[in-house]
């Protein structure tokens, strides 16, 4: 029997090689986008169905569309940590300090599911931090298994953004996942680093560094956000 699935981390489908699988670039939790959207999620489904035409597998294709935002993700979001002082300290410097002060967030996290999504890059998330920063800084990043800069660099950046949304998800009345979302792009110091990193991804000569920021690293709906 032809099968076919919907996959929201790229890098865990690659590894399983099903037969067909459609890669998403939507919040965990969504797989279909927003919710009361039938359209688009119509759309969604019916890339995922297409799959079924193709003769053999395995086959893992990109859905080419973001999510819309909704009412909600337009909501400002409360934050799991105090980081009054981020916007007026160096972005690398800012950006290690606050996974520090998410790291007690993360633990409850790990305690209440029992486990936890962070760990593609194979690194701790302070090292992703670091290196990341050093990136920021030197244009250098040391190489995970051989990979290029681009796809270590995406590696550690799911590491990181999974370890943010894990850690305040945690937190006691905390806002839904759009929410965190809105939070990590516009409140922290990581969402920063991210931007900054995307910018200088834009600036490179390396078509993997091209390839992490046209691809996967600042969603579309985050960057109209942004002052132009």
């Amino acid at each position: 029997m032809a099968t076919t699935q919907i996959s929201l981390i790229r890098e865990h489908t690659a590894a399983i090689n099903p037969p067909r699988a459609l890669w998403v670039p939507f919040m965990l939790g969504r797989p279909f986008g927003v919710p009361n959207d039938a359209a688009f999620q119509e759309r969604v489904l019916l890339a995922a169905l297409k799959l079924l035409d193709a003769p053999s597998g395995p086959v893992l294709a990109d859905y080419p569309e973001d999510a819309p935002a909704t009412p909600d993700d337009m909501q400002g979001a409360a934050c799991p940590a105090s980081f009054a002082a981020a916007k007026n300290e160096d972005i690398g410097t800012a950006f290690v300090r606050e996974v520090e002060e998410l790291r007690p967030w993360h633990e409850r996290a790990i305690e209440r599911r029992g486990r936890s999504m962070v760990g593609l890059s194979k690194l701790t998330v302070a090292a992703a931090a670091d290196q990341i920063t050093r990136f920021l800084r030197e244009h250098k990043v040391d190489s995970i298994d051989n990979l290029s800069a681009g796809e270590t660099l995406k590696l550690m950046c799911e590491d990181i953004r999974t370890y943010y949304y894990e850690a305040a998800a945690a937190r006691p009345g905390a806002p839904d996942a759009s929410g965190i979302q809105r939070w990590f792009w516009h409140e922290t110091a990581g969402g920063r680093a991210f931007l900054a990193l995307h910018k200088d991804c834009l600036a490179s000569t390396d078509a993997s560094l091209q390839r992490l920021c046209q691809n996967s690293l600042v969603p579309r709906a985050v960057m109209l956000e942004l002052p132009k």
